[in-house]
């Protein structure tokens, strides 16, 4: 009768402590993450600048299960499961929701109004756009941009230094971008300056890159400038920097991935560095700042 009671009291406890360890891990604080990139991003051995904000979030004392609850979704390089997944997130009710690229806030924007967004980063039209105000946001999303045409131009400028016999530039963009709008007024006034021609050509990433580098092929060219657009990641990208290294065609991006990747070389915004303040923009969020509170920021550091 004692073993029996002790017995019972023994599984009373165990009962009250998984009750307790339920409670706390429900009133933790619920983070959904949305991005289009495959699960091995996450791995900073990778070199892939989302590893950075979950580094960020590691030092600022965030463990998931213990002082968070992490909610992941990731799209594998295929942009249109986003919304889906961003759909589910918001079902969860998170406390914030943290993505990154123009597709991908667009997808996190489209599925809630109500839940804090932090963006690090997306284009800058995208984030005038979502957040109404860079200085103050007037809705729920708050983050970061990319570099604006500019820094194409630098790049663009850094190539022709590179490769100074080069007069005929393929410019490689995804028309679905916002950005991309602009490459062809303020590209060519920058072409005019250094003596090149432009062919804009545009892809819209693994559907079609083959078909788009086939058109390469029968065009006379000196170069290739590769716009920053999420869908040139992965193995698209492997495709066109194996495109221009067998066709000896010097090339160019503003993705600062472009260059360790196998290109010549790439001039971009410093991602490591965003994807970590964007960290801290969740971590304010999260001890009760508001999107209004977190004004959008340009980048301030670069890579070459």
């Amino acid at each position: 009768m004692r073993r029996r009671c002790f017995l019972l009291s023994g599984l009373c406890l165990a009962a009250i402590g998984s009750e307790a360890r339920a409670q706390g891990a429900a009133d933790l604080p619920r983070l959904a993450i949305l991005t289009p990139f495959p699960p091995t991003a996450a791995d900073p051995a990778g070199g892939n600048s989302f590893a950075a904000f979950l580094e960020a979030l590691r030092e600022l004392g965030y463990v998931d299960g213990r002082s968070i609850r992490l909610d992941f979704r990731f799209a594998d390089n295929r942009l249109g499961l986003l919304p889906g997944f961003a759909a589910e997130l918001v079902k969860g009710r998170p406390d914030v929701i943290y993505t990154h690229t123009t597709p991908g806030a667009l997808a996190a924007a489209g599925a809630t109004t109500g839940i804090p967004i932090v963006v690090g980063p997306a284009g800058e039209e995208t984030m005038e756009r979502l957040a109404g105000n860079f200085a103050r946001p007037v809705a729920n999303v708050t983050g970061f941009t990319l570099a604006g045409v500019s820094a194409d131009q630098k790049c663009l400028q850094l190539l022709k230094e590179a490769a100074p016999d080069m007069s005929r530039i393929a410019v490689l963009s995804n028309p679905d971008n916002t950005s991309s709008r602009e490459y062809p007024g303020a590209l060519n006034a920058a072409a005019d300056q250094l003596g090149l021609a432009m062919i804009f050509v545009e892809s819209r990433g693994a559907v079609d890159i083959d078909r788009t580098l086939g058109q390469f092929v029968s065009i006379a060219l000196d170069g290739l400038l590769i716009a920053d657009d999420s869908t040139f990641l992965g193995d698209v990208r492997a495709r066109i920097v194996a495109f221009a290294r067998e066709r000896h065609l010097p090339s160019a991006s503003t993705g600062s991935g472009y260059a360790p990747a196998g290109g010549l070389l790439s001039l971009g915004t410093d991602m490591d560095f965003i994807h970590r303040r964007a960290a801290e923009y969740v971590d304010r969020i999260i001890h009760g700042a508001r999107p209004s509170e977190l004004p959008v920021q340009r980048p301030t550091k670069f890579q070459l």
